[in-house]
């Protein structure tokens, strides 16, 4: 059985939800960051980002992904978005010039193969320019990956847990969720 007050309260929260009905609910919500025409995307890093009337605006940055080109998986190709001149990188957050090492002021565009050790599996080819388009080299060696090829022992367990290509596929690169995206040369 219900009490006065509970009636009450329920009649007015069926009037308040039939007063919500009946007005627009459909107004027009602020558009992405992304979408805002003269929206200043140079923030200095640690910097709020604030909307049209200089107010702090607490949602992610979302910029849509539609006009980027997919790979056959339907992931973003980000090494075809940096060739066709869709997207250009910093080399670094602040915008400043970075301090490059030795080591990081040399190029290597080889190719790595890496054998699979399971014989159903193809083997992989690690291209090194795809990766040194985004990284300099002392992102991943020594740190990651010794320098010769086969010296690190790499296992997809510990890529799932964040190791070794995990680091940042699955994070800010593409997910390995299919295998056959970096499994893609047949063993000899």
């Amino acid at each position: 059985m219900l009490t006065p007050r509970l009636k009450t309260f329920l009649i007015a929260g069926i009037a308040l939800l039939t007063a919500l009905a009946a007005t627009e609910c459909s107004a027009a919500m602020d558009p992405a960051p992304a979408d805002w025409p003269d929206y200043e995307y140079n923030r200095a890093p640690g910097e709020f980002k604030r909307n049209r009337y200089g107010i702090i605006d607490p949602s992610p940055d979302v910029v849509s992904l539609q006009q980027l080109p997919v790979d056959s998986y339907g992931f973003v190709d980000w090494g075809k978005a940096i060739r066709d001149g869709i997207i250009a990188p910093r080399d670094s957050i602040s915008g400043k010039p970075p301090r490059l090492s030795p080591e990081d002021s040399q190029t290597f565009s080889g190719d790595v193969l890496i054998k699979s050790k399971m014989k159903f599996m193809p083997d992989v080819i690690f291209p090194h320019t795809a990766h040194t388009e985004w990284l300099k080299c002392s992102v991943c060696h020594p740190k990651i990956f010794k320098k010769k090829a086969g010296a690190t022992p790499i296992t997809m367990a510990g890529i799932w847990n964040g190791q070794f290509c995990g680091r940042c596929h699955d994070k800010v690169a593409f997910p390995t969720r299919n295998c056959f995206k970096c499994h893609s040369v047949p063993r000899q």
